[in-house]
């Protein structure tokens, strides 16, 4: 490689780095490690497994975050108001 490729490289992987992670783009490369797997074999597992288990605890932590939200719009519906929670 060149260094001009190596540095191209590097920022493109440094800018991917600054992503969120999302469940949207853990499902996505899930399915691309998918298709890896069946190309190459057992090679790709550990990272599967690994981006599965991130995304069942993302999803977690989603559905914790709405059901605070819900028991939020729940009491602030009731006629309860921030002032009460102080």
């Amino acid at each position: 490689m060149t260094p001009r490729l190596l540095t191209s490289v590097a920022a493109m992987a440094q800018r991917v780095d600054q992503l969120p992670v999302t469940i949207e783009r853990l499902e996505r490369a899930l399915v691309l490690l998918a298709y890896f797997i069946e190309l190459d074999g057992d090679v790709h597992l550990p990272m599967y497994e690994k981006f599965e288990t991130e995304l069942a605890e993302l999803k977690t932590k989603e559905a914790t975050k709405y059901r605070a939200r819900r028991r939020l719009e729940s009491y602030l519906n009731e006629g309860g108001g921030l002032k009460a929670i102080r």
